[in-house]
């Protein structure tokens, strides 16, 4: 097969593809768009039968792109309600009952992130686990640098599984599907998948930790008495507190909270007296926001210290409670008129309609109620409002905004909800009831009607940088098709390994994949080379689909760099990772999914 001009100009540019998303030195979209943009140019200039604009830009309504964007809303909405929180509180309750070890408590998140990294987008699951781990990693004086990759690497292990666990799957199977390739479902991948990430778990689990360095847990050690926040609670009498028994100067159910005091009507009482908590008690406690911020999903209302002075104004929980809510930090300025009077007096709610929940101060702590709290410049206060609420504090003059402290609040009343849309989309994508893209659709557009998700959070969740990889990567991968690369690239490698086997043939586009997809993206090296895997096989005249689970699952395997993976750029920040940890963990990770792979693909697909 002879080696055309056409096929120069492709790999010229696949070339130049693979350069640019794995140098860095230019941002991921530009290079995206500069090969859409080369495409067009290229192919105008010189013609290839098969090839035209209409084909380049129909990636743009991909399903599988369309699939993988809907998804994320979904994700979105799931994350946003809180719902994962919760169920993590609870699993961890349970450990504090059967008294399980913190390392065996680790070991149990770790496969829960695996676990729902196999039905929805890992990076809202990563972004939740890593205080809790980093929480647990402080319990059990392990540094935060051995837990936070092991993290990552359980996501990419846990997508592995199904088709909807990872945007590559969803990605390869439908470039497969173009190019002429049916039958792949939700459950395709699994068994194969399992095969990888069982044993890549036992690494992950057990090994990986021993070898990451051992660091103080910066992001952490700040926790100290200094950074933590005054804040009540305030006992209702629907209160789940109710009863609850202080042992040592804490609650059971308020563990990370440290007790300053209980004030019940006129007396204050100390928590390192036994005492039980009863209706209309008032916590005065000590923690840090992430704490205060899981306490005020968990308990709600009950965090709204009681003050008088928006009686005349018609203010109460219910109005600051509508729609979507931020959690920010405010500074009292130096001039403030609110410093040398409490939060009464200053008429803060009043005139920000924010609530204070936590009052910060350098100098000491107080063990006195946040409301009877004189106030002071420079003290940080933990507020909640609306998003417009918390804008205008910018315009406040007693105050002034952090920046880069504004989070917004999980919407709890909608968890049901969101459980509901999220289990209705992935059953109906497993069940093949309706098209996979149709299911996502459905779910995302459910996820706004039924108000779990603002539109302009919904359109927030969508990732531009995996839309325009995918984009551009579906359109090269089809130049690479049309221009006869991909059969030039099959027989090449057919006549180096002239005498391989089919097993010795997957093993070895495994491996190659697996390699590149560390310098690419998991999205583009999925576009790219599936072409390569279907021509290999098809002229090998042998199934095509254990080629195509080959490229899905191998293009995943970015473990050895944080660039790969968007969540190892996430755990990268968060544990003061260098580039050289990640090709520690995952360049043997890399070799214990391809032999894993080696071993039990040829039995399972009978290509001995």
């Amino acid at each position: 097969m002879a080696f055309t001009f056409e096929m120069l100009l492709t790999l010229s540019l696949m070339i130049f593809a693979i350069i640019g998303y794995s140098t860095r030195k230019f941002p991921i979209d530009a290079v995206s768009i500069s090969v859409l943009g080369l495409l067009f140019l290229i192919f105008e200039i010189f013609p290839v039968k098969g090839i035209s604009i209409d084909n380049f830009i129909q990636g743009f309504a991909n399903h599988g792109l369309l699939t993988v964007m809907a998804l994320l809303v979904v994700a979105q909405g799931v994350y946003s309600t809180g719902i994962l929180n919760t169920f993590v509180d609870n699993i961890m309750h349970l450990n504090k009952d059967l008294k399980t070890s913190k390392n065996t408590l680790l070991i149990l998140l770790l496969l829960m992130v695996a676990l729902f990294s196999s039905v929805m987008n890992n990076t809202p699951i990563i972004i939740i686990f890593i205080p809790l781990v980093s929480i647990i990693a402080e319990k059990m004086n392990l540094s935060i640098s051995k837990a936070l990759i092991p993290l990552s690497y359980a996501g990419i292990l846990g997508g592995m599984t199904t088709l909807v666990g990872s945007s590559t799957n969803i990605i390869g199977a439908e470039v497969a599907k173009d190019l002429g390739v049916d039958g792949i479902n939700f459950f395709s991948v699994t068994i194969p998948g399992l095969a990888i990430a069982i044993p890549g778990l036992l690494f992950v689990l057990f090994i990986l930790p021993k070898i990451m360095p051992k660091r103080i847990n910066t992001s952490i050690s700040l926790s100290n008495s200094q950074d933590k926040f005054i804040a009540q609670i305030e006992i209702d009498t629907e209160s789940d507190l109710i009863g609850q028994e202080s042992k040592n100067g804490t609650f059971s159910a308020l563990p990370e909270m440290k007790i300053l005091l209980i004030q019940r009507g006129e007396h204050s009482l100390s928590a390192y007296q036994n005492t039980k908590i009863q209706k209309d008690d008032i916590l005065v406690i000590s923690a840090d926001r992430t704490v205060i911020e899981s306490a005020l999903i968990k308990y709600g209302e009950q965090l709204h210290p009681t003050i008088s002075d928006t009686d005349n104004i018609n203010f109460n929980d219910n109005n600051i409670n509508s729609g979507e809510q931020i959690l920010a930090e405010v500074l009292v300025s130096p001039d403030s008129r609110m410093a040398g009077r409490d939060l009464e007096e200053s008429r803060f709610r009043k005139f920000t309609n924010c609530i204070v929940l936590g009052i910060k101060r350098s100098s000491k702590i107080y063990r006195e109620q946040i409301t009877d709290i004189i106030l002071e410049a420079g003290d940080v206060l933990l507020i909640q409002g609306s998003k417009q609420s918390v804008n205008n504090l910018k315009e406040y003059p007693d105050i002034l905004l952090l920046d880069h402290t504004s989070t917004i609040l999980p919407r709890k009343k909608y968890a049901r909800r969101s459980l509901a849309i999220f289990l209705f989309t992935v059953i109906t994508i497993a069940t093949g009831i309706i098209p996979s893209v149709a299911a996502a659709m459905i779910g995302a557009s459910a996820m706004l009607a039924s108000r779990v998700l603002s539109a302009e959070r919904a359109i927030n969740s969508l990732n531009r940088h995996v839309f325009l990889t995918i984009v551009s990567m579906l359109a090269l991968s089809h130049a690479i098709v049309a221009t006869g690369l991909a059969q030039y690239g099959a027989y090449s490698m057919l006549n180096y390994f002239p005498n391989s086997s089919p097993a010795m043939i997957i093993s070895i586009l495994f491996l190659t994949v697996s390699i590149m997809t560390n310098f690419l993206t998991n999205n583009a090296s999925a576009a790219l080379f599936m072409p390569l895997g279907i021509s290999i096989a098809s002229s090998l005249n042998i199934d095509v689909l254990p080629f195509v689970i080959t490229i899905i699952l191998a293009a995943n395997c970015s473990f050895a760099t944080p660039y790969g993976y968007q969540t190892n750029l996430l755990v990268m920040a968060a544990g003061d990772y260098k580039f050289k940890h990640f090709v520690k963990g995952g360049v043997p990770l890399t070799i214990i999914c391809w032999l894993a792979f080696t071993l039990f693909a040829p039995w399972y697909y009978n290509l001995y």
